[in-house]
């Protein structure tokens, strides 16, 4: 009776009395196999758009090694890629999974590139350079998926040591607490309806090289404040500026004003430049540590 093969890596079955005086060889054989399914290799490829990572033959042959890269459980792929590359995983029925790192290199000018790990018609991952997957084959056959077995990771206690980048959206179910600088380079949100908490500080405790935009509330002087102008200095925000009250009875509106209202001390760094002109209702004096500078025209009245 002839051999028979797993379905999964080929590792050969003999029959019962079969390959006498052989057996050792070929039972050496599926050691290697065995051996390459708990163990790591580097594959090369090939600049092309497409390459097959094959697990098993399809049609092993009795007595031979049948080894393939698709045995080992972690690949790192290697080689010059011009573009994208698909890596089909054949056959399209086996069940593996795999740990996989595209470590491949730019040989165009528009990378780096990802590679897509595909088995059938299903679902595909996408792999970044110099990012690492687990995936998982569901060696459907002709509509076989892979899927990323950490899509959807549950976790008790996350600790990223190094940088961590998330492409998608991120749902936080508590608190995040963030005890270093923090860079977001798109637009943030507020989607509530309560209140955003600024930073409070006292004037001593503000920092040490402010850039324009910064905004806080100083504790010393009760008020917000912003780093900002011409020759950027920490100025108060909406101390001494003003605002109006209108017939409509709305203050701070500037529809149908009647009455400016100004504050009695100044506690902000201000400059009327010469094409400028300012009025404001007296007395009115300037807070220590601060300046009033006029270049154009200001009346008090």
């Amino acid at each position: 009776m002839a051999s028979s093969y797993t379905t999964n890596f080929g590792i050969e079955e003999m029959a019962t009395g079969d390959q006498t005086g052989d057996w050792g060889t070929t039972t050496n054989f599926n050691f290697d196999i065995l051996d390459r399914i708990g163990a790591y290799k580097a594959v090369a490829l090939s600049d092309a758009a497409t390459a097959t990572l094959t697990v098993r033959e399809a049609s092993p042959g009795s007595g031979t090694e049948n080894l393939q890269d698709g045995m080992f459980r972690v690949i790192k792929f290697t080689g010059s890629l011009a573009q994208n590359c698909t890596i089909t995983i054949a056959p399209n029925t086996t069940t593996a999974w795999f740990i996989f790192e595209n470590a491949t290199t730019d040989t165009g000018s528009s990378g780096p590139y990802s590679l897509i790990f595909s088995q059938g018609s299903g679902a595909n991952v996408t792999l970044q350079n110099g990012k690492n997957v687990i995936v998982y084959c569901d060696g459907a056959g002709a509509g076989a998926v892979v899927t990323d077995a950490l899509a959807d990771l549950q976790i008790g206690t996350l600790e990223a040591t190094g940088a961590a980048a998330i492409d998608g959206a991120a749902t936080l179910g508590s608190t995040l607490a963030v005890t270093s600088t923090s860079t977001m380079s798109g637009k943030v949100t507020h989607n509530y309806t309560s209140s955003a908490r600024m930073p409070v500080g006292t004037t001593g405790q503000r920092d040490g090289s402010p850039a324009v935009g910064d905004f806080r509330y100083n504790s010393t002087t009760n008020e917000f404040e912003g780093y900002s102008g011409a020759s950027p200095a920490w100025g108060g925000i909406g101390s001494g500026a003003g605002y109006f009250k209108g017939d409509n009875g709305t203050t701070g509106s500037s529809a149908g004003d009647i009455f400016r209202i100004n504050e009695l001390a100044l506690d902000a760094n201000v400059t009327i430049t010469s094409t400028e002109n300012a009025s404001a209702t007296g007395p009115l004096s300037v807070s220590s540590s601060y300046t009033l500078t006029v270049e154009g025209t200001l009346v008090i009245i």
